[in-house]
């Protein structure tokens, strides 16, 4: 007979099976024997079927202690499959919302440089407009294109000021994915 341990001792779901299997075999082995034998040990049939089921009650303990073993082996290797699960799940997200605020404090970047050069533009306009005002001869006309140029810078800074506060907002908004 090999001399095995009856306990495994590693925590893989196919050596569990395997060392299941052969307990199993090594179980009903052990009790054929012991039936098959050609003198009994024990002459008198009580003794020898009481022997018989104290026998086969150490044999169903001694089983259930190895199928709890694996039990607990699997529960385990479940524990570490999750605790490793989880690990990757916090690096992964803490480099997702790395690259996020990154892409966005370069896009945020990129839309204020095109503000800038917007409003140096507009500014170049108006500035050009302002100095044609002294050409026009008329005090109303010269009233009326100041209050229409007034009135466009306050559009063109409120409107900017809002573009600004709604990329703010998009960058700031919470997905939730449910």
């Amino acid at each position: 007979m090999q001399n095995k341990s009856l306990v495994p001792s590693s925590g893989r779901a196919g050596d569990n099976a395997r060392v299941g299997r052969e307990n199993q075999v090594m179980v009903h082995r052990t009790l054929d024997r012991h039936s098959r034998g050609i003198f009994s040990s024990i002459p008198d049939l009580a003794s020898r079927k009481l022997s018989k089921s104290h026998l086969r009650k150490e044999l169903e303990k001694g089983f259930e202690y190895r199928l709890k073993r694996l039990s607990l082996e699997l529960d385990t290797d479940l524990h570490q499959v999750r605790e490793e699960s989880n690990h990757i799940l916090v690096n992964t997200k803490t480099q997702l919302r790395r690259e996020r605020m990154e892409f966005f404090a370069r896009s945020y970047n990129e839309v204020m440089e095109r503000f800038n050069d917007l409003t140096e533009r507009f500014l170049t306009r108006l500035d050009e407009r302002l100095q044609r005002l002294d050409r026009y001869k008329s005090p109303v006309i010269r009233e009326r294109e100041e209050q229409r140029l007034s009135r466009s810078i306050d559009i063109f800074i409120a409107t900017l000021d809002q573009l600004v506060e709604e990329y703010r907002s998009i960058i700031s908004e919470q997905v939730n994915h449910e």
